[in-house]
């Protein structure tokens, strides 16, 4: 079945505006978790600043809200405050995330900490 534009324009209002790639990032990850989603994190860092961060995610709603919830709590953060975010902060950001798909949270997490170690294994000197 054809989607009517109507259709495409509703897709799009309900993705959040940090969903999808991050033009002129200098820093990203993808990781697959375990049960099967697949997360992708696009960082904007200048002097240690995350200035911007988008995702995108293939998985369930869920999915979705703990990516969106990890790249808005590390928005505007210095790398070093950005790399401590864990599984709880984001279940707690993302609220209301049923035990059995607590795992979104953890793949956000570790997604968004690759990307930054990325960052720093490309930009920082050792």
């Amino acid at each position: 079945m054809k989607k009517s534009i109507q259709d495409n324009i509703m897709i799009q209002r309900l993705l959040p505006a940090n969903f999808g790639p991050l033009k002129g990032a200098n820093a990203s990850a993808r990781i697959s978790g375990q049960c099967g989603d697949t997360m992708e994190f696009w960082l904007n860092v200048h002097e240690g600043l995350v200035c911007n961060v988008t995702f995108t995610t293939d998985g369930c709603k869920h999915s979705l809200l703990c990516g969106s919830a990890a790249a808005n709590l590390v928005k505007l953060r210095t790398l070093e405050v950005a790399d401590l975010l864990t599984q709880a902060d984001v279940l707690q950001a993302a609220g209301n995330i049923p035990r059995e798909s607590h795992h979104c949270a953890l793949l956000a997490a570790n997604t968004l900490k690759a990307a930054i170690a990325g960052y720093r294994a490309k930009y920082e000197q050792p």
